[in-house]
């Protein structure tokens, strides 16, 4: 017999918890009034969403709303290996718009992730620390580049955002590490996580999971 399906509330409202500290098991407990399914159940969930890129579109913040690109990166523990990772921020929304994984910090890398960025929101000035991979991605890609100095609004804002990002994601790594060690890892099971990230700091997605709530309460 054919197991019933998960209604996609009890999976988004699952998932959710996850990210709000709840370790899988203790998810699993949590949803038991609703459905009964494993720990197993919702690390998969975790993925699945995390993967879902139609359903993150949902929230993405519209291009007419983005004023500039800030961007920075900075350098995390993953397989075991020093790898990097990029964040561009919306200072005036506070909005992370995208995030990018790297083996090394070059140009090319900058230059594929503000690729992605333009597609998504328009072309707009960046705005990063100076190093020299952003001016030449830049001046490839027909971008005005500006530098913002430490110390400044601009700094501050950027530094808290990379320092929460690190955190989270090493932490993520060292609880749930990549099967793959070394430069065989594909950052899967990260990059996932990741997108669970900028979901969950997206206010679009915060209405979301209260209407949520009040469907299950």
């Amino acid at each position: 017999m054919e197991r019933e399906r998960t209604p996609q509330v009890i999976v988004y409202f699952a998932v959710y918890l996850v990210f709000e500290g709840l370790s899988f098991r203790a998810c699993a407990r949590a949803i038991e009034p609703f459905v009964k399914r494993t720990h197993k159940a919702v690390w998969d969930w975790y993925q699945d969403i995390g993967s879902n890129k139609s359903f993150h579109k949902l929230f993405r913040l519209g291009r007419e709303r983005v004023r500039i690109f800030a961007v920075d990166e900075t350098v995390i523990t993953i397989a075991g290996m020093q790898a990097f990772l990029f964040i561009a921020y919306e200072p005036f929304e506070d909005r992370i718009l995208g995030l990018q994984f790297a083996w090394t910090a070059n140009s090319i890398a900058v230059e594929r992730f503000l690729d992605d960025l333009t597609r998504k929101y328009g072309h707009h000035p960046v705005w990063t620390d100076g190093a020299e991979w952003y001016s030449l991605a830049c001046q490839s890609m027909n971008l005005r580049h500006h530098v913002y100095e430490h110390g400044t609004w601009l700094w501050e804002v950027m530094e808290r955002a990379v320092q929460r990002l690190k955190d989270r994601t090493e932490s993520f790594d060292d609880l749930f590490p990549c099967r793959n060690q070394g430069s065989k890892c594909r950052f899967a099971h990260i990059n996932n996580w990741i997108n669970v990230f900028w979901l969950h700091n997206q206010p679009m997605y915060h209405s979301f999971i209260k209407a949520i709530k009040n469907v299950l309460i």
